[in-house]
């Protein structure tokens, strides 16, 4: 049915606010897709965040759509843990530039990413690039979330063997317990900050209430 001119008028707004939200909350950033694509397909990487984390894109020509990824079953040390830009920049030069890139989607994790494992077109898939990065002693098997299929333990064993990366020294804190601690410190820095506050403030009514009752 037709609309008549003041309903037209309304509607118009409306999609004109809609659309001018959308540039404004984008801000010109990179949107990420965060749909689920099918189970495997041929990928280009737009960039490496750790030695963990990616943004890719399907390789097939045209397409826009960069997905968030976390490698499947590994756990890179953090940045600011030691080794943790080794292991981003050994994951750079393993994905820069390829033409050769498949990812196969195991699941989505709780912040939307991708969850795969990544690898060379031409190699078997438990050679893949989540392998390499434990191989290296560059990131930990996160037994915790699979990965028994992938040659994982076997090659965090051949890492620690031969004292690699974060295996070097024996005394690296891995990158779960790190983060676990960091969290454990950011809530006690919070309830202290929050104690010092009912100090303060009940030691200001306390000064207001004596110069009152003066």
């Amino acid at each position: 049915p037709e609309l008549d001119q003041p309903a037209a008028d309304r509607r118009g707004r409306r999609v004109l606010l809609r659309w001018l939200f959308r540039g404004a909350s984008s801000g010109g950033r990179r949107q990420y897709h965060v749909t689920r694509p099918r189970h495997s397909f041929p990928v280009r990487v737009l960039s490496v965040q750790d030695g963990d984390s990616l943004v890719i894109r399907p390789a097939q020509s045209g397409s826009e759509v960069a997905y968030r990824v976390r490698l499947y079953a590994i756990d890179a040390p953090e940045r600011e843990q030691q080794y943790g830009r080794e292991a981003r920049d050994y994951l750079r030069r393993l994905v820069w530039n390829r033409t050769d890139l498949m990812i196969e989607i195991i699941n989505t994790d709780q912040f939307g990413r991708l969850v795969g494992v990544l690898y060379y077109r031409a190699t078997d898939r438990r050679r893949s690039i989540n392998r390499l990065m434990v191989e290296q002693g560059l990131a930990y098997w996160y037994s915790a979330y699979g990965g028994h299929g992938l040659g994982l333990e076997q090659a965090e064993q051949a890492a620690r063997r031969r004292r690699r990366g974060v295996w070097a020294s024996g005394r690296q804190v891995a990158p779960w317990q790190y983060r676990r601690e960091r969290r454990a410190a950011a809530e006690g820095t919070g309830c202290l900050r929050w104690l010092l506050l009912g100090v303060a403030g009940a030691a200001a009514w306390a000064a207001i209430w004596f110069v009152i009752t003066l």
